[in-house]
């Protein structure tokens, strides 16, 4: 007996993300940085901008929070999957 089952190609990159991790959706270069450590931040507000493929992609927000760090620069290259910011729930 044979049993095929079938893989991903690639794998996830938001299974091994961190907690609260916004990760580059494709490759490409960050254009513009909108938020600095300690920013408060609501679902939907832009971090920054990527450019990727001659066009500029906004990487925004998927939940509110605070801003506990910004993992690139204006210029770093970054591939897919990587940690662009880190975004911490505010303490009630």
């Amino acid at each position: 007996a044979l049993a095929l089952i079938e893989v991903p190609r690639f794998a996830d990159p938001t299974a091994m993300a961190i907690e609260g991790a916004t990760v580059a959706p494709m490759p490409g270069t960050v254009a513009e940085l909108t938020v600095a450590a300690g920013d408060r931040v609501v679902a939907g507000d832009e971090l920054l901008v990527l450019e990727a493929m001659k066009m500029r992609h906004r990487v925004v927000a998927a939940t509110g929070g605070v801003v506990g760090e910004v993992r690139v620069a204006v210029g770093q290259q970054v591939d897919a999957g990587a940690v662009l910011a880190v975004i911490e729930e505010e303490q009630s």
